[in-house]
């Protein structure tokens, strides 16, 4: 029989199943309302802005480009791995568990780039797809070595 993806804190009350379904639809929105932020550059740049007078850096607007870019980039991969291990835990356990939560927030993530075509001062791109599914592989791939290492 195959393994259950459980959390760190188990459910055992009545509403877990539907606890956990509810936590992949309320990733889903969270994702759904960032990329209807028509200003989200301005917000993750504010954000870098911050880190670099808190640190002392020197905020070039070369080097505030480059890491808005790479802080945005990690975002889409961190919100996808999170994604994949809250589907992975709600589906029921089967040998196909993995990949239907890695196809799901992939094809959450295709969705998510399609609904940015419509959203001012936003665009779709097929680059973030791709981190997005990286992103979920990878989150995947990590519980599943986590739990087969957890038992030697």
């Amino acid at each position: 029989m195959p393994e259950r993806f459980d959390p760190p804190i188990p459910l055992p009350f009545k509403g877990a199943r539907a606890l956990r379904w509810l936590l992949v639809v309320g990733w889903m929105a969270v994702i759904f309302m960032a990329s209807a932020d028509t200003a989200s550059g301005d917000h993750s740049g504010a954000m870098v802005r911050t880190v670099f007078g808190l640190l002392g850096l020197d905020a070039t607007p070369e080097r505030l480009a480059l890491v808005g870019h790479l802080f945005r980039k990690a975002s889409h991969f961190t919100e996808y791995a999170i994604l994949a291990l809250l589907w992975a835990w709600a589906l029921p356990p089967g040998r196909y568990r993995l990949m239907l939560a890695w196809a799901a927030a992939t094809a959450y993530a295709a969705t998510d780039e399609w609904h940015q075509a419509f959203v001012p001062g936003r665009g779709p791109a097929l680059t973030d797809v791709g981190i997005d599914s990286l992103g979920a592989a990878t989150a995947l791939l990590a519980s599943w070595l986590w739990r087969r290492l957890r038992r030697y």
